[in-house]
């Protein structure tokens, strides 16, 4: 990471001097073997948010992140070569498998949430009601949901975008009015943003509030560990289908594996890794599908194998 002569505060490398407890990449190795609470697996939305919240509870929660750690100081030159080989999964060259399109999927602290364009909104209603049908998550209703989706809206300052819309977006919007088709402005959790229109290379000004200024800050301020450049390889199961530990295996950027594996023992995994890479982690540990059984059995009541 670099240093910043701006006058704009840089909150990792404060929180750094602060003596944060981050292993891996151009910091200290990672101990060989590591002990917590609960290990999290990612450091993106769904990993930020529950990493904040258990170390709030008292938790001891180490964070395991494939990509590196930077920040806005990094951010500054705003140069794609830079930012896709550093921000993004493969270099934002991973696609779908006819190759058809690009996944814009983040790999650094904070996930795609440093990358992504801040567009902010709530799980549809109706697929809530497909996860209530299709997989029994009857509380996950829309009225039942509405009190958590207003919590991390004030967290990350989630609201209207202040400013007009682009010519680009100005047609849209025009177009779908004729059509009749209705249209709002979305949702972005900015505070005092600049509108520089670079988002896909990080926030250079810190405006965007991602997990990387907010939750995963606000986690090691509590304690947490973070380990990056960092790939959670494996979870290994014990002989009576307990979850017992997590291998992981320290690499470059490039994802070639350097130094020694690390093991991490928890009482508790969560996989926030997304939709991609946390199946892939899955496959590679060979773990049940939960959901096996509803195709035979739909009174079958699936489940994972425990954690210890």
């Amino acid at each position: 990471m670099s240093s910043s002569n701006s006058s704009i505060p840089d909150p990792i490398l404060e929180g750094l001097q602060r003596g944060w407890k981050v292993f891996g990449g151009a910091r200290a190795a990672a101990p060989a073997e590591l002990e917590c609470d609960v290990a999290i697996v990612g450091s993106g939305a769904g990993a930020g948010i529950t990493a904040e919240l258990l170390t709030r509870a008292g938790l001891r929660v180490v964070l395991v992140e494939e990509g590196p750690l930077r920040s806005s100081s990094d951010f500054k030159p705003q140069r794609e070569d830079k930012a896709y080989a550093n921000l993004y999964q493969e270099a934002a060259g991973r696609k779908t498998a006819d190759q058809g399109m690009n996944i814009l999927q983040g790999r650094c602290v904070g996930g795609s949430t440093t990358i992504n364009w801040t567009g902010s909104f709530r799980t549809p209603k109706d697929a809530l009601e497909t996860w209530a049908r299709e997989f029994g998550l009857n509380e996950f209703t829309e009225s039942q949901m509405a009190p958590w989706f207003e919590q991390v809206e004030r967290r990350l300052n989630i609201g209207e975008w202040q400013t007009s819309p682009n010519e680009n977006n100005a047609v849209l919007k025009r177009g779908a009015d004729k059509l009749g088709i209705p249209a709002f402005v979305v949702q972005r959790n900015v505070k005092g943003c600049w509108n520089l229109g670079s988002c896909g290379m990080g926030c250079p000004t810190n405006a965007k509030q991602s997990m990387l200024v907010t939750t995963i800050p606000a986690a090691l301020d509590r304690g947490a560990q973070l380990l990056v450049q960092t790939r959670a390889q494996q979870l290994e199961f014990g002989k009576d289908g307990l979850v017992q530990a997590l291998l992981c295996q320290p690499i470059e950027l490039n994802g070639t594996p350097a130094g020694a594996p690390v093991r991490i023992r928890a009482r508790h995994y969560v996989l926030g890794g997304g939709a991609i890479n946390n199946p892939g982690l899955l496959l590679r540990s060979k773990a049940p599908d939960p959901h096996a059984c509803w195709a035979s059995a739909p009174s079958c009541t699936p489940r994972w194998p425990a954690a210890r």
